[in-house]
């Protein structure tokens, strides 16, 4: 009897301790998995895992809009609209969230506390609170085999979940601090072009010539918004050229040139402790290569960056229609001319071709005389 009894409590041991190695090798792998990612990368890999490893068609995370209170959609996947929201009130969600537990609704169209704009049978709602903060919820929903949410299942979706939701955390205050680096540098940025006599408002425009650029080479949401962050402080770097140089009112000598040669290298310096601005930088240093190898660095083709051979082409586009001390502002028909005449030689062929694509179709070319001094 002794020994039966001593069996059991062998076998239940066991069992916990590979569960424990289980959840601990789980958390290690999203540990990794999560490690460098943004918000949106967090959302969508915590959905990924949520639906493999419990069989669901339908996953969404919802994050709290602390000023309204209302729960709002930020990454999906299966049956569900994008512009779904939750007010704040007296429901599942929020009870999830107040109580921080997981909440499983095996008959949802029947359920006292069903969400109107949730069509499924069964749910699995877990909370995202950080440290600091409530982020949300993760919901899950409807088994692809049709059977009802379990204990285990409750188990593991709160591991995934609590998880994620510390890296979520971390990502979104990261966020908040380079966005507000951002707009310092951005703040620099204007001081130095409001204190030259030729490049006002050049950044704003280069901006706006880029993403219209990349669009048209299908480059997606997220390096877009690299893009855009590189093409506003491109020209950082010359915060440290001397401004006598870029408001010198003639033609700039040989040593003169050297140094605004300079101000891609000098602006990747300026931004290099910024370990998760890498492809950003990289942009930046070399958005003055050209295409066939007789740039600063001597990087030629594929070789530089796809994103800084699309500034390099809006970079110029730019400045050949705007007036320099050297020569006046070239017509966008002249400007079109020189940038073909250059596919291949200082451009990236492609690039240059969507951007003639997009000089024919927009009427968002603001010529910079119409622009006022920033």
């Amino acid at each position: 009897m002794e020994t039966n009894r001593l069996k059991e409590d062998l076998k239940a041991t066991v069992t916990e301790l590979s569960d424990t190695y289980e959840e601990l090798s789980l958390l290690y792998m999203l540990s990794e998995e999560f490690t460098g990612l943004g918000v949106d990368g967090i959302c969508y890999l915590l959905l990924k895992k949520a639906a493999s490893s419990l069989s669901v068609g339908t996953g969404v995370v919802l994050f709290l809009d602390e000023d309204s209170g209302e729960l709002y959609t930020q990454a999906y996947i299966g049956n569900w609209d994008a512009d779904t929201a939750f007010p704040k009130g007296n429901n599942i969600l929020w009870r999830a969230i107040h109580s921080n537990k997981a909440i499983a609704v095996c008959n949802h169209s029947t359920h006292e506390e069903r969400l109107d704009k949730v069509k499924c049978n069964s749910l699995l709602i877990t909370p995202l609170n950080g440290k600091k903060q409530i982020i949300g919820v993760l919901m899950v929903a409807d088994k692809k085999d049709g059977r009802e949410f379990f204990s285990g299942d409750i188990k593991l979706l709160t591991t995934i979940a609590s998880q994620a939701a510390l890296f979520i955390e971390n990502a979104l205050l990261t966020q908040e601090m380079q966005v507000f680096l951002i707009e310092t540098i951005r703040s620099f940025v204007k001081a130095l072009e409001a204190s030259s006599l030729w490049t006002a408002g050049h950044t704003e425009r280069v901006t706006r010539y880029a993403l219209s650029i990349a669009e048209l080479l299908d480059l997606d949401g997220h390096e877009i918004e690299k893009l855009r962050v590189s093409s506003l402080l491109h020209d950082i770097g010359k915060i440290a050229t001397p401004k006598e140089i870029l408001n010198k009112n003639g033609k700039l000598n040989k040593a003169e040139w050297s140094e605004i040669r300079r101000h891609p290298i000098v602006g990747a310096d300026i931004l290099s402790g910024l370990s998760s601005f890498k492809e950003v930088i990289e942009c930046i240093r070399y958005h003055h290569e050209h295409y066939d190898g007789t740039g600063i660095h001597g990087l030629c083709g594929e070789g530089i960056p796809l994103m800084a051979r699309i500034l390099a082409v809006a970079d110029a586009f730019d400045a050949m229609m705007s007036d320099r001390p050297y020569r006046k502002k070239k017509t966008i028909e002249e400007t079109v001319r020189e940038i073909i005449t250059c596919a291949g030689k200082q451009f990236d062929p492609n690039v240059v071709h969507a951007c003639i694509s997009w000089v024919k179709s927009t009427h968002e070319i603001i010529p910079p005389e119409s622009e006022s001094h920033l």
